[in-house]
Order: C-alpha cells, then sequence, then structure tokens
C-alpha cells in the first residue's frame, strides 16, 4: 500500500503525517479532535504566513525581487524560496525541479543543478515528494520548509 503524507498547518500549529492511509486518516482525526475543536483564530493572528508582499501597488512580485528581499546565500536556499513563491503567490501545491530552475532563469540567478538542489532539501526535511507532475517527481515545502523560508524573509 502507498505511503501518504498529510500537512495542516493552522496559525501558528503545524503537523506533518506520513504512513498508510488508514494511519493517517487514524492520526490525523484524533489530532483534530484533540487540537482543533477549541481552536479559534484570534485577531492577532496573521490571515498572510507570507512575510515578503505578493503584492505591491496592485502589481504581483516578481520571483528575482522575492530573491532580492531574502538573505538566501546558496542555490539550495534559493531553490527553497522559489519553492515558497510557487506556493503562496502562484497557488500551486506541488512543482517541479524544472519549474524551479526555470524561475531561477527567469530571476537571472541560474541553478548549476536544480534537481540537486531539490533533492539536498528533501534529505533535510525542507521539501517532500508530493507524486508526479507532468511526467516528473513533484514536490512541496514541509512546515519545516516554510518556517525556514520565513526566517530567510524577515531577516532582511
Amino acid at each position: 500500500m502507498a505511503d501518504v503524507t498529510v500537512k495542516l498547518a493552522i496559525g501558528n500549529f503545524s503537523v506533518e503525517v506520513s504512513g498508510d492511509k488508514e494511519y493517517v486518516d487514524k492520526k490525523v482525526e484524533e489530532l483534530a479532535n484533540r487540537f482543533l475543536t477549541s481552536w479559534r483564530p484570534s485577531s492577532a493572528e496573521p490571515a498572510q504566513a507570507s512575510r515578503a508582499p505578493v503584492e505591491v501597488g496592485g502589481k504581483k512580485t516578481s520571483p528575482a525581487e522575492y530573491l532580492k528581499k531574502s538573505t538566501a546565500k546558496n542555490q539550495n536556499d534559493r531553490a527553497l524560496l522559489l519553492g515558497y513563491y510557487l506556493e503562496k503567490t502562484q497557488g500551486v501545491s506541488n512543482f517541479t525541479s524544472s519549474e524551479i530552475g526555470q524561475l531561477g532563469k527567469d530571476a537571472k540567478q541560474p541553478f548549476a543543478n536544480p534537481s540537486d538542489a531539490v533533492a539536498k532539501l528533501t534529505a533535510r526535511g525542507l521539501m517532500m515528494s508530493a507524486g508526479d507532475k507532468e511526467g516528473q517527481r513533484a514536490y512541496a515545502l514541509t512546515a519545516s520548509g516554510e518556517t525556514y523560508v520565513e526566517t530567510l524573509l524577515e531577516t532582511k
């Protein structure tokens, strides 16, 4: 039976559960019953978790501008930031290493090997496999990956 991964983030609460479908369903239901029955968003919680503005003056932020607003020091950080950019500004649920590579070219900061950067980020637990997309392996950021990107965006 195929393993599945479910990532749930609400406010400051986030959890990621992986395993076979029955186990994940059971754990997500337990967690929802335990933690979300009394959860109500406070007025102090931001509706948008992204630190870098998606739109300025009605115009979308480009991938190059997004990278400039960060403290990314290497191609792994840039790949993670561009994955975050795709998820938060483009609304995609998953992306391929080719899409990350193309965004790097568009931002005039090409990657030596985007597949290698994505593989390293997956090994570090900052990205995870998210099935297939157009015949290629697709990826998504983990909760840890999102947290790391937000630190890159808020420290500059």
